[in-house]
């Protein structure tokens, strides 16, 4: 008996020789399946595939059979209207590599950068040829469920807590048409992800420049206003007063209970500007860094003993992730190209905080 082969093998034409041979000698089709190794159904299609009428010589009767050679007639006339071979070839490897990225919580459009950026090897297919292989699962472990971004589900039951605005802050309206359209650097937008609803400790506070997308992660002790203040005071203090008013210009948030004390962030040297309610397209670009921030800090999961150090490590991760938007460079190699050219006083300690190599770039 034949060992049952990999799924999606097709028959070969000594195959169909043997099933011809086995029928004709009245074998059903369950005993001709496990001779050829093969599902019962598959035997049966491939009767009715290679089915023919012929006559009996003795008796002048037509009679019903199967012929393997009109069987591998009708194969090799099916193989034509198949697609072009894939762009892969035999290359099993190249797809373990990009599966390998992908497991590690990047997109298919970064895991094809990041490979691509090893030079281990000399082809690249493109985004939308890596979803369809996923489809196809040419991957051994990956499925659209191990995507970091599945198919959004609807929310039932649960009634959106308002925001409402506060009269006494900047609104967004008056913030000019100079950040809106992005070309000078150091316009920031901010918010909080949360990790459990309730409790104290539960939440990083996040900052995204509008120009490259560059992101900084802080872990304030508390989801209240006064730590928010304390943060950039933080980030003040470490960048010195000169270079955070270059870095941090305009800082653009939407009206949660820990951004309330518009007068406290204003005095660090960054003018706040505050969304319409319920109008997170207003800051879209930290809404999009956030989203992909949660593959390191899932939404339900505790955020209480999550450390400085962890938050930096996801900032310094979500920097350095290939973006689409700049032709797979990321938000810290096109920072990188920006630093020489800021009025800084010490561009080696902002250098230092972000992880930029100044070596490099000067």
């Amino acid at each position: 008996m034949y060992e049952y082969r990999r799924k999606g093998k097709h028959l070969s034409s000594d195959e169909r020789v043997r099933i011809e041979r086995l029928y004709k000698k009245g074998f059903s089709q369950s005993a001709i399946a496990q001779e050829i190794g093969v599902s019962q159904q598959t035997i049966s299609k491939e009767l009715k595939r290679g089915r023919v009428t012929q006559l009996d010589a003795d008796t002048w009767v037509y009679y019903c059979t199967y012929s393997a050679d009109v069987g591998q007639q009708y194969a090799d006339y099916q193989k034509t209207s198949h697609g072009p071979d894939l762009k892969i070839g035999n290359n099993r490897a190249y797809l373990k590599a990009i599966e390998k990225f992908i497991l590690a919580k990047h997109s298919p459009y970064a895991a094809i950068k990041q490979v691509a950026a090893t030079g281990a090897f000399e082809m690249c297919i493109s985004k939308t040829t890596c979803y369809r292989y996923i489809k196809q699962g040419l991957f051994d472990k990956i499925t659209y469920n191990h995507l970091p971004v599945g198919h959004p589900k609807k929310r039932k039951g649960k009634v959106q807590r308002l925001r409402i605005s506060r009269p006494d802050h900047r609104s967004i309206e008056r913030r000019g048409d100079i950040i809106k359209q992005r070309e000078q650097f150091g316009h920031w937008e901010g918010d909080s992800i949360i990790g459990k609803s309730k409790g104290t400790g539960e939440s990083c506070l996040t900052l995204t420049e509008r120009k490259y997308r560059l992101t900084i992660v802080c872990k304030p002790k508390e989801k209240t206003a006064a730590s928010t203040v304390k943060a950039l005071q933080r980030l003040q203090r470490y960048f010195g007063k000169h270079d955070y008013s270059v870095l941090f210009r305009t800082l653009t948030l939407d009206n949660g209970s820990e951004f309330a004390d518009q007068e406290g962030m204003d005095r660090t040297g960054v003018t706040v500007f505050f969304c319409h309610p319920q109008s997170p397209g207003e800051r879209g670009s930290n809404e999009h860094g956030n989203k992909m921030l949660r593959r390191m800090f899932p939404k339900g999961e505790s955020m209480k003993k999550v450390t400085q150090k962890e938050a930096t490590a996801a900032q310094n991760w979500l920097n350095r992730y290939p973006r689409h938007i700049f032709g797979g460079l990321s938000a810290l190699d096109k920072f990188g190209q920006e630093l020489p050219t800021l009025e800084l006083h010490h561009p080696e300690r902002v250098a230092a905080f972000f992880g930029v190599d100044l070596k490099k770039i000067l």
